[in-house]
Order: C-alpha cells, then sequence, then structure tokens
C-alpha cells in the first residue's frame, strides 16, 4: 500500500513523523492553511491510516500520536509516497 505525502492522509503522517512523541492537536489538523493543515474530516484520514497499519494513538482527547516503529511502510524519495515493505 502507498500513501502519497501530497494527499490528506500523507499531510497526516507527515506531521504526526515530524512531532514524534509530543504528536498533534487536533486544532492543527482542522486549521485553515497556512496555520493548520485545513483537514476537516481529519478521523476518516486517521481511520484510513490506521487501516494501513499505522500505530496511531489518541494520547489525551484531540491529541493524537504516531508510535516510533510503523515496520509495514517507508518514505520512498523517488515516488514521493510511503509503500509497504
Amino acid at each position: 500500500m502507498k500513501v502519497n505525502i501530497k494527499s490528506q492522509e500523507g499531510r497526516i503522517l507527515a506531521l504526526l513523523r515530524e512531532r514524534g512523541e509530543q504528536g498533534v492537536k487536533v486544532y492543527e489538523l482542522i486549521a485553515p492553511k497556512p496555520e493548520g493543515l485545513g483537514i476537516a474530516q481529519y478521523n476518516a484520514r486517521i481511520f484510513g491510516l490506521r487501516h494501513k497499519g499505522y500505530n496511531i494513538t489518541n494520547k489525551e482527547p484531540g491529541h493524537f500520536v504516531l508510535n516510533e516503529y510503523t515496520p509495514k511502510f517507508v518514505f520512498n524519495p523517488d515516488t514521493q509516497m510511503y509503500e509497504q515493505m
């Protein structure tokens, strides 16, 4: 499976990876650009990422964290996509 880095799922995934243990607050996902990602249907996108194997947890309500190790996918800079190993 692939996740395009330019898609809403890809942008959420990139932000979660960037933030690490700090995580991402809901308002950062739904706030309009440039302050946020401007993704109103963030729950559907997170559901999709979880379905693809990413371990995203709620540290507290409205605070999402990507667990450090997700072995199923790697980022391929040539295709600009996350690809299944």
